[in-house]
Parts: structure tokens; C-alpha cells; sequence
């Protein structure tokens, strides 16, 4: 497989908190949906009324953020078992995949944790969220998460779960969603180049989101080579969750990530 050319598809992203966003975005033209609660906090883990709703509605794949509470992205063994039972409900509803992200307390991506997700995922779709974005250093995160798919290392205080299942039914992080480790992806430019280049040796496509505009899409692509984008207000009327998904906005956004990405062919 070419991971090359696959990397050079243009992908939208778009966040939806309900069936009405998500089937505003696939009418635009978006290629996924993010589903998520609360994104006054950042987004959490959708119901599951919500998901089998969404999930029924449109026809484009359905990622479910699995994410407990907004204190912080460091997980409690409680914690770990709240999510790996959405993890399971989300794939019994007909998700195509989860946006999971775990950290330690010194900043380091918790791979026994991620680990152990990436196993109860059985073949689901994985993106690593912007827990990245919280990390001590992204590059090394970045490597971390290209560790914990290759599945030799990472034993810790979640061993008895991963080694209770088989491990040819575990996922792998498809892709990780950051913004560099800036707040926004535009403020990251320089290291969403970096990350980009990484990703490309470590299989995982790198999906910039945070302050993802209309207008900016063909910079972010021609300066670091991304060509998935995650938006979710800059979709929006006013560029707020206030209101709903705008399907002109997607398919205007779905336009402009399709002509930067061609540019970025024809280089």
C-alpha cells in the first residue's frame, strides 16, 4: 500500500454534536464525522441514543469521541473501564471507529492505556486526539503513539486486560488530530510539517484541527503537506457551536481542501 498518495486525498472532518450536524456535513461533502457532547468542554463521550441515532442517519463513517470528563487527559483505572465500555457500545451501534487519547501525569502518552483501548477497539477505526497537543514534547509523542502500534512494549498496570485478548484483534492509530502543540493548527505550522514528516515513516496520517478556517485551508496544506482536516466552528455560522452545521460551509471548505491538495500534487 502507498501511503504516499493515500496521504494526499483530501479528507474533511467535521465535528457534530447531534444527527442534524452530521447530516448537514455529509450533504456538504464531508468525508467523516467527529461525534461528540459537551464541546464547551472540549467534547466528551456522545450518549448512546445519540450515536445510534447518528450512526443511522448518514452513510459516512462515524468516529465516537470516547472521553469521560474534561479534568485532565490522565485516566483512573475507573476511568479505563468507563471507556472501554463505550468503546464497546460504540462499535455495537455501528461506529466505524473511536478518538480516544491518554496521558500520564509527567506529560507522556500512556501507552499501557492506549494499549489496552486499541484492544478492546477490535478492528475499529482509531484517531488519537489532541491530548497530543497537551503532551511535554509532540515529537516524542508522536513516536510513543507509533510504538504502541507496533504492540512490543508498554506493560504496566493495564497488562492483565491487553494480555486477556488476542492480539490479531488489535486496532492501531489510524491517525492523531493536533494542532502542533500550539492552540491552534495555523499557530502550528511549523510543527505540523514536522509531525507530518514523522507520520509519514511511522504509517499514521496527521489530521491538523483547532482554528481550521475556509480561508486557511490552502495554507495549512501547501506549508506542511496535511491534507486532513478537522473543522467544527469553522463550519458554523459565525464560527460558533451556538449554532448548527452549515452544509454550504462544509461544501465550500470540502472545495478548498480539494484545490490545495491538488496544488500540493502538481508540486
Amino acid at each position: 500500500m502507498n501511503r504516499q498518495v493515500i496521504k494526499r486525498q483530501p479528507t474533511l472532518e467535521v465535528i457534530a454534536v447531534d444527527a442534524a450536524d452530521a447530516q448537514a456535513a455529509e450533504q456538504g461533502g464531508a468525508d467523516r464525522i467527529e461525534l461528540v457532547s459537551a464541546m464547551s468542554e472540549g467534547g466528551l463521550t456522545p450518549s448512546y441514543g445519540q450515536i445510534e441515532q447518528v450512526v443511522s442517519k448518514v452513510s459516512i463513517p462515524v468516529y465516537v469521541m470516547i472521553r469521560p470528563h474534561s479534568r485532565s487527559f490522565c485516566y483512573s483505572a475507573d476511568d479505563l473501564q468507563v471507556m472501554l465500555q463505550d468503546i464497546r457500545v460504540a462499535r455495537e451501534l455501528g461506529a466505524a471507529g473511536i478518538v480516544i487519547g491518554a496521558l500520564t501525569h509527567e506529560g507522556e502518552v500512556d501507552r499501557s492505556f492506549l494499549q489496552t483501548g486499541l484492544l478492546s477497539a477490535k478492528g475499529l477505526g482509531v484517531t488519537f486526539h489532541r491530548a497530543i497537543d497537551s503532551s511535554a514534547n509532540v515529537v516524542r509523542a508522536l513516536d510513543s503513539i507509533g510504538g504502541s502500534n507496533g504492540g512490543s512494549e508498554g506493560k504496566g498496570r493495564f497488562e492483565h486486560e491487553r494480555e486477556m485478548k488476542s492480539k490479531s484483534e488489535e486496532s492501531v492509530v489510524e491517525r492523531v488530530l493536533t494542532s502542533g502543540g500550539k492552540p491552534t493548527a495555523p499557530e502550528g505550522l511549523l510543527e505540523l510539517q514536522q509531525l507530518q514528516e514523522i507520520g509519514q515513516t511511522l504509517n499514521i496520517a496527521i489530521m491538523a484541527g483547532s482554528g481550521v478556517t475556509i480561508e486557511g485551508i490552502p495554507t495549512l496544506v501547501s506549508r506542511t503537506g496535511i491534507t486532513e482536516m478537522h473543522m467544527g466552528s469553522g463550519v458554523r455560522p459565525g464560527g460558533s457551536f451556538d449554532h448548527p452545521v452549515d452544509a454550504q460551509l462544509v461544501a465550500q471548505a470540502k472545495a478548498e481542501l480539494i484545490r490545495a491538495v491538488q496544488e500540493l500534487n502538481h508540486q
